[in-house]
């Protein structure tokens, strides 16, 4: 008797450690700042999926994505396409050109969006020290400013896997203003590690990204001035409340703190 209460009890445990693990938050960009190209170098449409979003998710230039598959604007994806992310072969034009031949199924009309954050009611005070987000920078024809008051806790490192942005802390509720004038060509959370994310297109070149807002103030296709709130300071997708702020030129991350005005 004492055997078979000592063997559930062991079972009861595992299975409260099991369901607590379940409610440990995400840690921020936990899959890095790209996932891995598949050995055949195609990606298949998902629903809620756009064009910048696989870019961003792979690292990839969006424009490149463009030539390779022959896109035109507004890049309008369907669940189930099939995309090149690198220069297909001729075995593989071939075996594209053989799948086309065949009937086609229309795909399953796309998934509704992730319903978007509810905004934070009662934000507490700004931390101290928290740096003006008025200051702006000149680059490339972009006139660059902080995304949010706040400390930066960590900083862009080229040699890591992760460190691809910079982190700046404050209190839930904090406004996130656009870094420079675009288009938002993304919001969502299908990008695994960001949470609430919202990727800013600004020109062909510059992509700038915000994540874990816990309030999403925009919406794609909308064209948002620099300065202007579009999102408020949460930790979805993280184990504290924070800003993941990330530049990308080309498809490339850059460290953020080299276009910003200096503090």
């Amino acid at each position: 008797m004492n055997r078979c209460r000592c063997i559930f009890s062991l079972i009861l445990l595992l299975t409260v450690v099991a369901c607590s693990s379940q409610d440990i938050p995400t840690a921020p960009i936990v899959n890095g700042w790209h996932e891995p190209i598949s050995k055949q170098g195609v990606y298949i449409v998902r629903p809620g999926d756009g064009l910048y979003a696989i870019a961003w998710r792979y690292g990839l230039d969006y424009r490149n994505i463009v030539r390779i598959n022959h896109l035109s604007e507004p890049y309008a994806l369907q669940t189930g396409q099939k995309l090149y992310l690198v220069q297909p072969t001729t075995q593989d034009k071939q075996m594209a050109a053989a799948v086309a031949a065949k009937p086609v199924v229309k795909p399953a009309p796309a998934a509704k969006p992730v319903s978007q954050p509810q905004k934070t009611t009662a934000a507490a005070q700004p931390v101290k020290k928290a740096a003006p987000v008025a200051a702006t920078t000149t680059s490339s024809s972009l006139a660059w400013q902080w995304p949010a008051a706040g400390k930066v806790v960590q900083g862009f490192n080229a040699n890591s896997a992760q460190d691809k942005g910079i982190n700046i802390v404050n209190s839930a509720g904090t406004p996130i203003k656009a870094a420079a004038a675009g288009q938002v060509v993304y919001s969502g959370s299908g990008l695994p590690g960001y949470g609430y994310l919202i990727i800013i297109k600004h020109n062909d070149t510059y992509l700038s990204a915000y994540a874990h807002n816990s309030a999403v103030l925009v919406k794609e296709g909308q064209r948002v001035k620099a300065g202007q709130t579009i999102a408020r300071m949460g930790n979805t997708g993280a184990d504290r409340v924070m800003l993941h702020f990330e530049i990308r030129r080309r498809g490339q991350p850059i460290d953020p703190e080299s276009v910003l005005p200096k503090r």
